[in-house]
């Protein structure tokens, strides 16, 4: 076979590509190819389709691929197998923490680079100048990595294993003295996770054994513990503990995922407070507060559940449960009923059996909307001291104008300046028109006003308004709903508008 080679390469034209792999290779590639793409940095292909598009030019969808990741991929894992392999037939009677140890010297991200360099990988690679220090380090193992991985797909699993073994170990690697050394497990981890930036904690605690001082170790990476040692010194610990991450890092690919979950969580958390910063220096300084009725100042859901099952319940219709009930609410009355009536009964707000039910329901919470109902615990006192800073105080509602105007006089009439519910000459929220028509009766400007509900209807009416909004969490939505609405700010109390109002 080396012969045809040698033959072949007399009708070449291109001969010097081909003797320089021969001489790192120790036989000639047949397919050059996977070569130069095991050489070719992805910085050179992102380069090339920056430049196609500076040309007017659309990407061809082959170019996204055009570079050596996939082949570092496939060398990793051949890679792997063969030094797994000649180390198993040269160390017969050595156990797998051993084999484990050495091979983990041999395939490390340090070594291979400087495998890499000793072969002359590194004055092939083919690479953008704009790439970075941090990247330039792992260049070149990467390199060889793809490397390996074009010669199993040009010749076979066996050039593989002979570019090893007569290659690179009889030449480069001293494996008797790499087997004396003492691996240092812990500097892996920390160049593992720096490598993909995570962050690690080692925690330390003492125990006695017979009277002997030992230690237990915990590796924590991200908040996840992934590996547990003990050992008679803190080093030996931590070496233990950093060895165990390192093998169920390889060996459960889930943990990664979960590594790297915990780490996008905790850049959404961040990115949430840098968002929730930025909302209460918005609100700062401003004083009319113009607040949702139900579900934020007064907890109504069981007098409208009862209204609304004594109306179905009249016309034949089956009962809603309370947790429906309070999905439904948040658009008006009217919405309410529509939404609780089967679909196979609902024929529109103009159909004769809406009206009856609507009506059934109006006349029934006319007569037991305060059965129930009353102020949620701390908004007493909310709205007192409020008053007695100088704020302005506003409630707009979808509930009628005579349910509004009937709590109101029972209940905020000594604090709240305006109340607005719905009547034919204003739309009903989320439209902005309530909360334009309270900022006018208060003589309050938009850039001094601040939105406080329970729900997205009471979001999207902020929105409309271009007021900031507060969300409260004890009224009828959670906290994950609201936050998948757009909610940044939020109060578990009511204590707690006092206190974002004073930030």
């Amino acid at each position: 076979m080396e012969i045809l080679d040698d033959i072949r390469l007399l009708f070449r034209k291109d001969k010097k590509p081909f003797l320089k792999l021969k001489k790192i290779l120790g036989f000639y590639p047949h397919n050059i190819k996977l070569y130069r793409l095991a050489l070719k940095h992805k910085s050179v292909a992102h380069a090339e389709r920056e430049e196609c598009r500076a040309r007017g030019e659309r990407p061809k969808p082959s170019q996204s691929v055009l570079n050596n990741e996939r082949l570092e991929f496939l060398g990793d894992a051949i890679l792997g197998a063969i030094v797994a392999d000649i180390l198993y037939q040269l160390y017969g009677n050595k156990q797998e923490g051993f084999l484990t140890s050495l091979r983990s010297k041999i395939v490390c991200r340090s070594s291979l680079n400087q495998l890499a360099v000793e072969l002359g990988l590194d004055k092939l690679i083919l690479y953008s100048g704009n790439v970075t220090t941090a990247h330039n380090s792992y260049m070149n193992g990467n390199a060889f990595e793809a490397f390996m991985g074009a010669i199993y797909l040009d010749r076979g699993y066996p050039y593989c294993y002979k570019f090893l073994k007569k290659k690179v170990f009889k030449t480069y690697i001293d494996i008797d003295k790499l087997a004396r050394e003492d691996v240092n497990h812990k500097s892996s981890l920390i160049e593992w996770c720096q490598k993909h930036q995570f962050k690690f904690q080692f925690t330390n605690r003492e125990m006695r054994e017979d009277k002997i001082p030992k230690f237990h170790s915990e590796v924590r990476i991200e908040g996840i513990v992934c590996g547990a040692g003990d050992g008679y010194s803190k080093k030996e610990s931590d070496q233990n503990a950093a060895r165990k991450a390192l093998h169920r890092i390889k060996r459960e690919p889930t943990l990664k995922k979960k590594i790297q979950a915990a780490l996008e969580e905790k850049r959404l958390q961040a990115k949430l407070r840098s968002e929730r910063d930025k909302a209460v220096a918005k609100i700062k300084g401003r004083h009319t507060l113009v607040f949702d009725l139900d579900g934020t100042l007064m907890d109504t859901l069981q007098d409208l559940y009862l209204s609304t099952n004594h109306a179905l319940r009249t016309h034949g219709y089956p009962e809603r449960t309370l947790e429906e009930v309070r999905m439904f609410v948040g658009n008006g009355v009217q919405k309410l009923i529509e939404r609780a009536m089967p679909g196979t009964a609902f024929r529109g707000t103009e159909d004769e059996a809406f009206t009856q039910c609507f009506n059934t329901f109006k006349q029934h919470y006319v007569q037991h909307c305060q059965d129930n109902t009353g102020l949620y615990e701390g908004i007493a006192e909310l709205l007192v001291t409020l008053k007695d800073r100088g704020y302005k105080l506003a409630i707009v509602s979808n509930k009628l104008q005579a349910g509004v105007t009937e709590l109101y006089d029972t209940w905020f009439k000594d604090t709240v300046a305006v109340a607005i519910g719905e009547s034919p000459d204003v739309q009903r929220k989320p439209a902005p028109d309530m909360v334009e028509k309270a900022l006018l009766e208060l003589d309050s400007e938009k850039s001094d006003a601040i939105y406080i509900g329970d729900s997205d209807v009471d979001l999207q009416t902020a929105a409309n308004a271009d007021l900031p909004c507060i969300s409260v969490l004890w009224g009828f939505r959670d906290k994950d709903f609201l936050a998948q609405h757009g909610a940044t700010l939020f109060a578990e109390k009511p204590a707690d508008i006092l206190a974002m109002l004073r930030d």
